[in-house]
């Protein structure tokens, strides 16, 4: 048994140290011109809004933004924060876009990395910035009546991450997403409902049926899968510093506080973007106000 342990334990570290030696080996200027790419082609349809760029700091930071419906912000947070930084960002996922070798290869190339302690530090032990959604799936799978809300839980990681290297934290508000999709069932309806007997008949767990992992079911552009576009409003608020706590072992009472801080911070910053958003819109022509661009 113990064998086994060792095994698993050194299969792990040995992903580990091949995602950051993966991601530290990344070309940044091709990075940089995939972002603008992606942004140019955005532009087409809409011009993202973009607020608060003097509270990005000139050295690394951690920025942690809300996560919307279906996570379709990844698409447009990294680009637009590699923008708005002048600089590349890694952008934290889940531990599952990385057991498969083809996925794993594909999320590192695009910027992202996977959410472990290990993979953070070597980020900012190497000058990098890192951008991560605390709330991650639970966040993204919410109900609908949840838009806009922080849904942490009780998560200090990322608080742990920052305070550990002395970084700030930057709070990074994201407005436009999380209305994306609609839903034909939200996870909760979705438990309990016909389709949730289905997949119980498929062989899902009820782990796995109670778990941050069970999404809703979406509805976007006229009922398909395809997103409903909505403008893209990102307001940068003011960081929470950590330097205080760099190399030392921060209590539990002061991770809680920071974490206060950072999502009170946020909160203010999409609130700031929903007020300017309302605003533009009372500017604009009944049309391009229904279809919010």
């Amino acid at each position: 048994m113990k064998s086994r342990e060792h095994t698993s334990t050194s299969g792990a570290d040995k992903l580990v140290q091949e995602i950051i030696e993966s991601t530290l080996a990344l070309d940044e200027e091709a990075m940089m011109g995939s972002a603008r790419q992606l942004l140019k082609r955005l532009r087409r349809f809409s011009t993202p809004v973009v607020t608060g760029t003097e509270n990005i700091p000139s050295e690394p930071a951690l920025f942690v933004a809300n996560h919307s419906t279906m996570a379709g912000d990844t698409v447009v947070a990294l680009p637009l924060l590699a923008e708005a930084a002048g600089r590349a960002v890694r952008g934290m996922n889940d531990r599952a876009f990385y057991k498969n070798p083809r996925l794993r290869q594909w999320s590192i190339k695009n910027g992202a990395v996977m959410g472990h302690p290990d993979v953070g530090s070597a980020l900012f032990e190497a000058k990098k910035d890192i951008l991560v959604f605390p709330g991650g799936a639970y966040e993204a799978n919410k109900n609908l009546d949840l838009r806009y809300t922080i849904q942490w839980k009780q998560r200090t990681g990322f608080v742990r991450l920052a305070a550990k290297h002395g970084v700030p934290i930057v709070p990074m508000g994201i407005v436009g997403p999380d209305e994306w999709y609609d839903r034909y069932l939200d996870r909760d309806e979705l438990r309990d409902s016909v389709f949730g007997k289905l997949l119980r008949r498929a062989g899902a767990s009820e782990e796995f049926l109670n778990s941050d992992e069970l999404p809703p079911i979406p509805r976007g552009f006229m009922g398909t899968l395809l997103p409903k576009w909505k403008q893209v409003f990102i307001h940068f608020g003011k960081p929470v510093k950590t330097g205080r706590y760099k190399g030392k072992n921060i209590s539990e009472a002061s991770q809680f506080k920071l974490r206060d801080q950072a999502k009170a911070e946020l909160e203010a910053a999409i609130e700031r973007m929903l007020l300017l958003r309302e605003d533009m819109r009372k500017n604009k022509s009944g049309v391009l106000s229904e279809f919010n661009w």
